[in-house]
């Protein structure tokens, strides 16, 4: 008569099982986790460029009005989108009288002007923050650059 020997089971292909199960539950997560932070980044990279859009916006804004150049100019707060910003007065750096023309006496003779203006703002929602300064050159009339 035969007899059947069992040999002892001592649970190696359960105890594999789940340790390859744990492995790959924390893949998983892992993937979840990275696919979230780069969903965070994306959208604050996104409200960074949208925020230094709106600034470009307002600093465009007063350059298209003529009293950005003026003699006296002012320091402005300007909503666009409901985002306040912040525009500092045009300030002009240098100025020569324009080439191909002569400056006479009781005369006024165009001048060849360069002005800078900066630009804040500061978006509540995500507290992105975005500060441009900007040159300009222009041609204008004698006189609008102290």
């Amino acid at each position: 008569m035969k007899t059947i020997r069992h040999r002892c089971q001592r649970g190696a292909t359960l105890l594999v099982s789940l340790i390859m199960l744990v492995v790959l539950t924390l893949f998983a997560v892992t993937g979840f986790n990275l696919s979230s932070v780069n969903l965070k980044i994306a959208g604050n990279f996104q409200q960074q460029r949208y925020i230094e859009a709106v600034v470009q916006q307002a600093i465009e804004q007063v350059l298209s009005t003529g009293t950005a150049f003026s003699v006296t100019p002012a320091a402005q707060t300007i909503t666009i989108d409901g985002i306040a910003v912040a525009v500092t007065a045009a300030k002009c750096n240098y100025y020569t009288t324009a080439a191909g023309y002569t400056k006479k006496i009781g005369e006024l003779a165009p001048e060849d002007t360069e002005w800078e203006i900066s630009a804040s703002a500061t978006d509540s929602f995500s507290n992105a923050t975005a500060a441009i300064t900007q040159g300009i050159r222009a041609r204008l009339l004698a006189g609008n650059c102290p």
